[in-house]
C-alpha cells in the first residue's frame, strides 16, 4: 500500500519565512521539534492528514527544506492509515521493504545564500564515515562532517522565475582578468598586497588549488582578509570588480560581510536556472545556492564540508581533502517529451525526476516506478492524484502532499474543472 508522508521543514537561517508553507499551500506537520513519532502523539498534535486546522507559521519563521524520504537525521513521517506517525522507515519495514528507499527528495526555499559547501564521494562518505564511529562522534553531533556512509550526487530543478547558485570552479585566466582589474584601482598599499598575493597563488602550476589553499590557511585568515577588502569597497559605495561578478560578491557581503566564504564568490561560477531548468552537480562539486525555490533530488545523504557563509561547523582540513579543484561546469540537464510527460534525469547518478500537467478537468496516466515519491504542486485549486495500488486500496493525494509508492498499479492525475494540476515523481534508476 502506498503512504501519504509528510514532514517539518528544517528551520535553517537562510530559508525564507513561511516559505515551505507558501510553496506547499499547506501547513507542514511537527514533528522533530515535539519528539513526537508515536501515532497516538502525532494524531493528537496534528490532527488526521487532511486536517486543515493546523496553523499556518508565523512569518519570522524560517523554512528552508522539507525533506521527504528515510534519511535517519530527519526521517518523514506516515501521515494517514494503518500506519500513521510511524516514521517513513518504520512503516517500509512493516510492509516487508527496505527501511532506506536510497534517495531524498526536498523542497527548498532558499531567501538568502547558503554555505559553500561540497559532498563527498561514496569512498570518501564510507571513510569518514567508518573514522568518526570509530572516534566515537555522535551521530548528531555539531562537529560530525560524516553522518551516513553515501554519496551525495545533487540534481536542482527550478520553481521560482529564477534559481541563482554559485556551482564548480571558474577558470583560472578568468579569476586572473578580475583580480587584475581590482589591483588596478586599489586604494592603498595595504589593498594592493592582499590582492597581489592572491594572483601569486594563481599563477602557479595548479591555480585554483593554490588559491583555495592560500585563503584557507591559518583558519582562512587570507580568506578573510578578501572579504574585509570586499566589504570595504562596498561600504564605501564602490565595486570590487567593475563587471556582473560584483552582483554576486555584492550579494554575499551583504548577508555575510567579512566571512571568509565571500572570497569563494571570486572562485565559483555564477549560474542562473531559469523556471523549469535543471542542473546536476556531481559528487565533490563546490556549491553554494543563491536565491530561489526549487526541487532537490539527491543520494540518500547528509554529508556536508563547509567553507564559509555559516554558523555550522567549518572543517578546512576536510573541505579541502573532499574538494575537486579542476575547473568545471555544472551539467545542465535536458528534458526528454512524451504527450504530458516530461523527465530530466541526471544519468550518471541515476537520479529522476518525472512531471505530468493537465487542466480543466483532465486527466492523465503518470509513469512512475515502485518506490518512487509523487508531491503534488500546489497551484490554489483542487488538484489530486489517485493512486490505485495493486491490493486493491486507493489513496488520493492533494496539492501539497506527497506520498511514497508502494506496490502501486496506476497514477491518475486529476485537474479541477477550472484550473490545473500538475505532479512530480521524484526517484532512482536501477
Amino acid at each position: 500500500m502506498s503512504l501519504l508522508i509528510d514532514n517539518e521543514p528544517r528551520d535553517y537561517d537562510w530559508g525564507a519565512p513561511g516559505g515551505i508553507a507558501r510553496l506547499r499551500g499547506v501547513p507542514s506537520r511537527r514533528f522533530h521539534s515535539a519528539g513526537a513519532f508515536v501515532a497516538s502523539e502525532v494524531s493528537a498534535a496534528t490532527g488526521s492528514a487532511a486536517d486543515s486546522s493546523v496553523a499556518m507559521p508565523a512569518e519570522a519563521e524560517p523554512e528552508a527544506e522539507l525533506w521527504l524520504g528515510t534519511h535517519p537525521t530527519w526521517p518523514s513521517v506516515v501521515v494517514d492509515g494503518p500506519h500513521e506517525g510511524e516514521t517513513l522507515s518504520e512503516a517500509l519495514q512493516e510492509l516487508d521493504r527496505p527501511a532506506d528507499i536510497g534517495y531524498l527528495f526536498k523542497l527548498l526555499s532558499v531567501e538568502r545564500p547558503l554555505s559553500v559547501q561540497v559532498h563527498p564521494d561514496a569512498d570518501q562518505a564510507n571513510e569518514g564515515f567508518v573514522l568518526e564511529n570509530a572516534m566515537n562522534v555522535p551521530l548528531k553531533a555539531a562537529v560530525r562532517n560524516y553522518r551516513d556512509p553515501n554519496a551525495k550526487p545533487e540534481m536542482v530543478y527550478a520553481l521560482s522565475e529564477s534559481f541563482d547558485l554559485l556551482a564548480g570552479f571558474r577558470d583560472a585566466e578568468d579569476v586572473i582578468a578580475d583580480v587584475e582589474l581590482i589591483l588596478r584601482s586599489c586604494q592603498s598599499r595595504t589593498e594592493e598586497i592582499i590582492w597581489l598575493e592572491l594572483l601569486h597563488a594563481l599563477v602557479e602550476d595548479d591555480p585554483i588549488e593554490a588559491a583555495v589553499r592560500w585563503m584557507l590557511q591559518d583558519d582562512a585568515v587570507f580568506g578573510r582578509a578578501l572579504a574585509n577588502q570586499m566589504h570595504i569597497r562596498f561600504i564605501g559605495g564602490f565595486g570590487v570588480c567593475a563587471n556582473e561578478r560584483d552582483d554576486v560578491l555584492r550579494r554575499l557581503d551583504q548577508h555575510y560581510p567579512g566571512d571568509r566564504g565571500v572570497s569563494f564568490g571570486l572562485l565559483l561560477r555564477h549560474e542562473t536556472l531559469q523556471r523549469g531548468q535543471s542542473i546536476y552537480l556531481r559528487p565533490r562539486t563546490p556549491h553554494c545556492y543563491l536565491h530561489g525555490t526549487g526541487l532537490e533530488l539527491m543520494g540518500p545523504s547528509d554529508n556536508v564540508l563547509r567553507a564559509g557563509l555559516t554558523s555550522k561547523h567549518v572543517d578546512d582540513h576536510e573541505f579541502l581533502k573532499v574538494l575537486d579543484f579542476e575547473p568545471s561546469a555544472p551539467k545542465h540537464l535536458y528534458e526528454y517529451h512524451k504527450n504530458d510527460v516530461v523527465e530530466v534525469q541526471a544519468e550518471g547518478a541515476g537520479l529522476r525526476l518525472t512531471f505530468a500537467h493537465v487542466g480543466d478537468g483532465q486527466r492523465a496516466r503518470v509513469p512512475f516506478h515502485d518506490g518512487d515519491i509523487a508531491y503534488v504542486m500546489h497551484h490554489h485549486g483542487d488538484g489530486r492524484l489517485l493512486i490505485d495500488d495493486a491490493d486493491g486500496s486507493r489513496l488520493t493525494v492533494g496539492e501539497g502532499q506527497a506520498a511514497v509508492l508502494v506496490d502501486a498499479r496506476e497514477l491518475r492525475l486529476v485537474a479541477p474543472a477550472q484550473g490545473h494540476a500538475t505532479v512530480v515523481v521524484a526517484g532512482r534508476d536501477g
